[in-house]
Formats: C-alpha cells, structure tokens, sequence
C-alpha cells in the first residue's frame, strides 16, 4: 500500500503551511490606555509628561494591532496627524467618541511613524512608531516630538514605507500568508484525491 510515503508527503506539505500561516495567527497586539484625567484640561498632569496615551510612544513591529482604550471618565477620539496639519484623519479615525471603557483598534501594516491625537481634548497627543521585527526608530521614551520619522531599511521597499502612504485600512497581508495558504490547500486536496482513489482514510 501507498499511503505510507504518500502520508509523509502531506505531512511535510502541512508542516510547511502551517510554519507559513503561523506568522498570521500570530500577529502581535498592543495596548494603548487613555489616561485618567486627560480630558479635564490643558494643564492636566499627563499633557507635561506627554503620556495622556499611555505608553507614548507604542513602539511595535509591522502588522500589528494596535488597541486605544478608555480608562478616563469622559469620551475620546483618537484620529491619526496632529491638529495643526492637513493630514488629520487620513490613516485612521475612530470615526466615533470611544466612551469609557471603549475600545478602538487599527492594524499597523506598514512601518513608518504616526502621530495621532484627540479631537475633542487636543492636548491629548500620541505616537506609534512601527519598525520591522520591533527594531524601531530610536527616540526619546517618554514623550514627542520624537525627531524625523522613521525611515526603512535600504532593502526593504520604499514604496510601502511611508508613513503618509498608508491606506486608511485595517487590511494586512502576513509575510508568508499568500504561500501558505497555496501549500495548505494543496495538501489538503492531495489527501482527498488520495482518499477518494483508495477509498482508504491515510494514517500519519
């Protein structure tokens, strides 16, 4: 009987999907909390030390999910640019207050820094500087400005690391997802054929 090698060939092939989709499933997240009291006024303690968005700035690699959440006692937005720039809401917006205790998230796929801010508490300011595998811009921790923006690595390509050509979209692609997903679907239809033909269900 043939489903001996035949089952060590679909074996491999899985294996390999699976160390292909893993990166997908495994896209990091992160936290940003807004901080009690920021929108009481200009001078509350947090603008000086610039943490209304706590941490600020949230440094994470490419494709991952970034989660704003309410721990004030008041509404927020949070918008992508700063209120003194044309550029206000044109990465993301969270299009609606985020009342107390709400979340808002947006999926960081290309690298780049973006400032963001609310709009109805403009001194509440933040960053997120996104750099491949965690290697970020270097920058002063604990508030901005932080400097020029981020700039990519020679070998990776330019034309996906702007931080202002960034769609407004939560859409990401992981590295190896596209592969995967052609392995795993050959896989699994190699072991249906091979079922179908023999009538016999492989053992692995």
């Amino acid at each position: 009987m043939k489903s001996k090698p035949f089952g060590a060939l679909f074996g491999l092939l899985a294996l390999v999907a699976i160390l292909g989709v893993v990166p997908a499933f495994g896209q990091e997240a992160s936290e940003i909390d807004m901080t009690p009291g920021a929108g009481a006024s200009a001078s509350a303690p947090c603008v000086a030390v610039h943490n209304c968005f706590s941490p600020n700035p949230d440094m994470v690699a490419p494709g991952t999910t970034v989660t704003w959440k309410n721990t004030d006692t008041v509404s927020h937005y949070v918008t992508s640019g700063l209120s003194t720039d044309n550029t206000t809401g044109t990465v993301f917006d969270s299009g609606n207050l985020i009342k107390p205790q709400g979340t808002y998230q947006f999926t960081f796929a290309n690298a780049g820094t973006f400032n963001y801010f609310c709009t109805v508490h403009p001194w509440m300011t933040g960053q997120v500087i996104v750099g491949p595998l965690g290697q970020n811009a270097p920058g002063n921790q604990t508030g901005i400005p932080l400097g020029p923006p981020y700039t990519a690595p020679t070998n990776t390509p330019m034309s996906n690391m702007t931080s202002g050509s960034m769609p407004a979209s939560n859409a990401t692609v992981p590295e190896f997802g596209p592969v995967a997903s052609i392995v795993l679907a050959i896989a699994v239809l190699s072991v249906v054929v091979f079922a179908a033909k023999t009538r016999v269900i492989p053992r692995f």
